[in-house]
């Protein structure tokens, strides 16, 4: 009696159930868990990229800052053919890197000083540099953290990978070993 019972338990169709569950299982695992972090990674992906892509363009504004600092001493240390004009463009360019960079305090010294004070461009163009590496400090800090926010999301989908695997191989051997039996 208790062989009969060994083999119903042991039974071919008992082998292949327990496979086809496992490799159920092992198609779940793939395709809803694994599936729902690689979405959360590639919403991840998007945001590291564009704050990449913000921290290149914030780069060329430092850099155009500097340029412009450059041609500005440039042009205010020579004898220009039109003074008044030079003096426009030049307080208009201090106006533009005041307000688009957050520097208010230098406003009072641009309406004090008149004429083609060096001064107060090296002190805008530094302020305003000095502004926006502290952006692109700040945006490299959030980046490495979406990076480590990112990390856990692939290493479980490595785990749940290998355990999908294990669990499709198992259920190979089951379906397979069903021939075993009946020998």
């Amino acid at each position: 009696m208790a062989r009969s019972r060994l083999d119903r338990f042991l039974a071919p169709w008992v082998f292949v159930l327990t496979g086809i569950i496992f490799n159920i299982l092992a198609a779940v695992i793939t395709h809803y868990f694994i599936g729902l972090n690689n979405d959360e990674i590639n919403i991840i992906d998007r945001e590291i990229q564009r704050k990449e892509v913000l921290i290149d363009s914030l780069w060329q504004s430092k850099n155009e800052i500097e340029r412009k600092k450059e041609f500005f001493i440039l042009l205010l240390s020579s004898e220009p053919a039109k003074p008044n004009v030079v003096e426009t463009i030049y307080r208009d360019y201090l106006k533009e890197v005041i307000g688009s960079h957050g520097l208010k305090e230098y406003s009072p010294r641009m309406d004090r000083d008149t004429g083609s004070d060096l001064d107060l461009l090296l002190d805008t163009s530094g302020a305003a540099q000095k502004s926006i590496i502290e952006s692109i400090n700040n945006t490299y800090f959030e980046t490495l953290e979406l990076q480590e926010t990112k990390m856990p999301l692939v290493r479980d989908n490595s785990r749940l990978f290998s355990i999908a695997i294990f669990l499709q191989v198992i259920g190979l051997i089951l379906v397979l070993a069903r021939d075993l039996r009946r020998q």
